[in-house]
């Protein structure tokens, strides 16, 4: 055919030249409107509860959109709050020692609530049991004050290190001059660099890695005498031993 424009002759191919123009602005008005409507959508923070066995609320329970780093642990109440969810379909992990992981999907919009439901894992509950029990025995048995903190006040706690946790819980923390870093314990009126075990296990520079680690990244922290002694321990550790039936070892000071 013939198409005339501007009082000149095209031929086909100068008619297709023009169809495809045409339809390539129509792909960059369609592209710009999917970009305003994408703008126009608002995130929002996702909320609900974890529970366990007998609908007991569980804190310290670890909420993360799958395939994601970022999450958020529950509280003393068994709350959760990611933020920065896009409406529509999710997949969320659900994670807590003595119960079977969960793996979620479902659409979610800004006044949807979740409650989650954690199968319990017995033989690892009543593991951990036991040896929170062992534990305790042998923190009785120590001729000296001992003050320790579970998991429940560790991943509820809002500071930012552990050994800001345990500055905040009353062990006296000054800056001194020491082999392994700057920090130090006061213990009867003189700066001491206390020994500080992780998993059974001496760390040097141990005050400095509680001042790198987050409270909520461990599961259990005792503190023996007004500080020249503590030991911490992490969540892997605990179910390893929950597993193995482990014994601590009793120590003297």
């Amino acid at each position: 055919y013939r198409l005339k424009l501007g009082g000149t002759r095209a031929g086909p191919r100068a008619g297709l030249g023009t169809v495809l123009m045409v339809v390539v602005a129509l792909a960059l008005l369609a592209r710009h409107a999917v970009g305003q409507e994408a703008e126009g959508v608002r995130e929002f923070d996702l909320s609900g509860h974890v529970y366990g066995e007998d609908d007991r609320p569980l804190v310290g329970a670890f909420v993360s959109l799958r395939g994601s780093d970022w999450g958020s642990l529950t509280d003393d109440k068994g709350r959760f709050l990611v933020r920065n969810v896009v409406p529509g379909r999710v997949e969320l992990t659900v994670e807590q020692l003595g119960y079977e992981t969960l793996e979620w999907e479902g659409v979610v919009t800004s006044t949807t609530a979740l409650d989650l439901h954690l199968e319990p894992q017995p033989v690892l509950l009543e593991g951990l049991t036991v040896i929170a029990d062992r534990f305790q025995a042998r923190r009785n048995a120590t001729a000296t004050s001992v003050r320790w903190f579970d998991r429940s006040a560790l991943a509820t706690s809002p500071h930012v290190s552990t050994l800001e946790f345990l500055a905040s819980r009353g062990m006296i923390r000054i800056r001194c001059r020491s082999a392994y870093g700057d920090n130090c314990v006061l213990v009867r009126g003189r700066a001491v660099e206390p020994s500080v075990w992780v998993d059974e296990a001496p760390i040097i520079a141990g005050l400095e890695y509680l001042d790198d680690i987050p409270p909520y990244e461990l599961y259990m922290v005792e503190v023996y005498g007004t500080g020249r002694h503590i030991r911490a321990y992490t969540s892997g550790f605990m179910e390893r031993s929950a597993k193995i039936g482990l014994h601590p070892i009793p120590f003297v000071f």
